[in-house]
């Protein structure tokens, strides 16, 4: 790895000014904005990333009340409800998700703790919220950066990369599109975080190079503990996407920027990872490591009247989630290091029932039996039923196949059917029965 020339923000003597004169000067202060101020974080970002705007980005200040009300719909129309019911139903049968979680509820919650500053990509504008910063976790990510710097500014930073992303890379739309895969929709939000984490640092320390990206990553260590803090309740899944996405996207954007600069992270929107993997081990994306394809069929002659309603990819991170749940946390969690691709099919009766069909493919045999073994029990202790959901796992070679839900009824005629018709990798059928 070799390393370009660090990036440096050259502040004008006003701005060193401002920054050290505290908050009296933060872009939105007595209910008003402060164009000057706002002016130079636009000039700061734009020089920092080596980005500049095609298009203004307007400021619209707005009481919290107002903001929470663009989050929600903004979040509504990328998601319909019907979509997230399924999405909380498989989740909580397949051990990702407790009993009765609401998606929504959740997730605007986490999000509403952050209004201070955040970009529309809707309407395209920048969103500045009047009244007293809370002292939240976002708020307290920021004081990792330079305390007693403007919480407001640094965010309006990070959120006008957002703005950026945006202009050049289209990425909010290229997320929109991911609609089968949470594992390529989270490393893609990696990428985006981790970028516009990257700027909103440089913005106040003036400089990114090796040893300011890892001093960025050793604050973000405590993010884990400090989210635990402020969102006590929040479901793990949902609070490993959230904290994944700033500090394992903001190490391999790190890492990317260290190979080749601003151009290197450039090319990561036209071609992304395509799981988190590959940003968990960022030399898997350098070496174009893909994930296994999985196709899963064969289930429709033995379940009449079913249809399949959604297809899924959980991917590395998520599945180290599920097998949290199970025995022996700590190791079973590592087998999730042995993912190497996965593909479920989302089906419902007309009575609303779920079944869920998963397969699994791991690196070597020992993880897939150790995985089979955990993952059973996992299922068996379920809560998210009064009784554990039916369901059926057996191992293939390297390949594990889980049938949960009414569906696993038939599995002794099912599971052969799906084994015989769904494939790995390039369309090769999965091993025979032993």
């Amino acid at each position: 790895m070799r390393s370009r020339g660090a990036a440096r923000l050259r502040r004008s003597a006003a701005l060193v000014m401002l920054t050290f004169a505290g908050c009296a000067y933060a872009v939105v202060s007595g209910g008003r904005v402060n164009l000057r101020r706002a002016g130079q974080i636009y000039s700061d970002v734009q020089e920092l990333r080596q980005l500049h705007f095609k298009t203004e980005v307007p400021l619209v200040l707005m009481d919290r009340s107002q903001a929470n009300s663009v989050m929600e719909h903004e979040f509504s129309g990328d998601h319909d409800y019907a979509e997230l019911q399924r999405s909380a139903t498989a989740g909580e049968l397949t051990g990702l998700y407790g009993a009765g979680t609401n998606l929504e509820t959740q997730t605007m919650r986490v999000l509403g703790q952050q209004v201070v500053a955040f970009y529309d990509p809707q309407d395209r504008e920048m969103i500045l919220v009047q009244g007293k910063s809370q002292s939240g976790l976002w708020s307290r990510i920021v004081g990792f950066f330079r305390p007693g710097d403007s919480t407001s500014d640094t965010l309006v930073a990070h959120e006008l990369t957002h703005a950026l992303q945006d202009q050049y890379f289209g990425v909010h739309a290229a997320i929109d599109r991911i609609t089968d895969s949470d594992d390529r929709r989270l490393a893609l939000k990696a990428v985006m975080e981790g970028d516009a984490t990257l700027v909103g640092y440089g913005y106040v320390s003036g400089l990114i190079d090796a040893v300011t990206i890892q001093t960025l990553l050793t604050h973000l260590e405590s993010l884990p503990r400090m989210f635990d803090v402020e969102s006590p309740d929040t479901p793990v899944a949902l609070r490993d996407s959230l904290i994944f996405q700033y500090t394992d996207g903001a190490r391999f954007v790190g890492e990317v920027y260290l190979h080749g600069g601003w151009n290197a992270v450039n090319a990561l929107y036209a071609r992304p990872p395509l799981s988190t993997r590959e940003i968990l081990n960022p030399a898997l994306y350098f070496s174009h490591a893909a994930p296994l394809e999985i196709t899963v069929r064969g289930w429709a002659p033995t379940l009449k009247g079913w249809r399949e309603v959604a297809e899924n990819t959980y991917g590395e991170l998520l599945l180290r989630v599920i097998l949290r749940r199970g025995p022996g946390a700590p190791a079973a969690a590592a087998l999730a290091d042995a993912w190497r691709g996965d593909r479920m099919a989302v089906l419902q009766n007309g009575g609303g029932a779920t079944t869920v069909i998963w397969i699994v493919a791991l690196s070597d045999y020992g993880s897939a039996a150790a995985f089979t073994r955990v993952y059973e029990a996992i299922l068996e202790h379920s809560t998210a039923a009064s009784a554990p959901a039916p369901h059926y796992v057996e191992r293939r070679g390297t390949a594990v196949l889980a049938i949960i839900g009414p569906g696993a009824i038939e599995s002794s005629e099912l599971a052969p059917a799906v084994w015989r018709a769904s494939a790995i990798g390039d369309g090769a059928a999965l091993p025979p029965a032993p």
